[in-house]
């Protein structure tokens, strides 16, 4: 993992919808591609792939690849193409959110973009590989003369423009996004005295991305891990489901890490069951787990 300070990076990504009509410089795009490598993983031994493609081929993907249907023009576009292992998805949302918060770092803007079609936008893309189409996020420079501006599309006949003085953090308040011990049980204000050090962490959990920022997971911290909780949702696919996870996942592995200092020791995500009964309803189940 790159030397960065996710916390503040994570608290300065913003998505995109409107990008100025400039290309990406080629050196900025080589660092981007170079980043891969250095990409701490969710799941060892996944293949992966990054390409970046120029607006002009991205514009033959068509339907394949859209934020709810509609197609967000960008100068250039970073396209994940992973192997189909257990977990690919969450692997993959989690790799490229350390990519695209590697764009913040170098004044670029992002957006996540859903693939539709993964085989029709693989072929679209006409990048040689034998492995899936698994993220395609736009990008390049924020277009500044629209500041405040954000573009909210919920279908192709919905389309509204919100002007923001201020972008409010977080999304959800950590007393609604953490509990405590078992689901629905709120967490104290201050999360808890025993790991103060996960504030920060959470926080950037609960300021994560996801489609249409619905945030369609919950977390529940026991004594001795913190635990990611999946909520049903029937606006969100299932590929975006397990990308939403993998993003969350980052945000807190990156923080939470700087926190304590990283390290071959640093305690990572797993997708073992707890051994707490975490008391989940029915339109809830459990994702993954990261051990304190």
């Amino acid at each position: 993992m790159e030397n960065l300070n996710y916390f503040e990076l994570i608290k300065e990504r913003e998505s995109c919808r409107d990008f100025a009509d400039a290309e990406v410089e080629p050196q900025k795009i080589q660092t981007l591609i170079n980043s891969l490598p250095l990409c701490d993983t969710l799941e060892n031994g996944i293949g992966t792939q990054l390409e970046i493609v120029d607006g002009e081929t991205a514009a033959k993907f068509g339907k394949s690849v859209g934020y709810n249907g509609f197609m967000i023009d960008a100068p250039q576009y970073a396209l994940l193409f992973t192997e189909e292992k257990g977990h690919y998805l969450e692997n993959a949302g989690f790799i490229m959110q350390a990519i695209t918060l590697k764009m913040v770092s170098m004044d670029l803007a992002a957006c996540w973009l859903t693939v539709n079609d993964a085989a029709a936008a693989k072929t679209a893309s006409g990048v040689d590989t034998d492995k899936t189409l698994a993220v395609v996020v736009g990008f390049g420079y924020r277009n500044k003369k629209k500041k405040g501006t954000r573009l909210d599309i919920k279908s192709m006949s919905d389309v509204k423009i919100n002007k923001n003085s201020v972008r409010t953090a977080p999304k959800i308040a950590l007393s609604e996004f953490v509990f405590q011990e078992t689901f629905g049980n709120n967490a104290d204000t201050v999360i808890t005295p025993k790991y103060p050090q996960l504030e920060d962490a959470l926080l950037c959990m609960s300021t994560a991305q996801s489609f249409f920022n619905r945030q369609p997971y919950r977390v529940v911290l026991t004594n001795s891990a913190v635990c990611l909780v999946g909520l049903d949702d029937d606006m969100t696919e299932e590929e975006d489901t397990h990308l939403n996870y993998g993003i969350v996942m980052f945000n807190f592995y990156a923080v939470h890490q700087n926190t304590r200092g990283g390290g071959d020791s640093m305690k990572h995500w797993t997708f073992d069951a707890p051994a707490e009964d975490l008391k989940l309803p029915a339109n809830t189940h459990f994702v993954a787990q990261c051990k304190l």
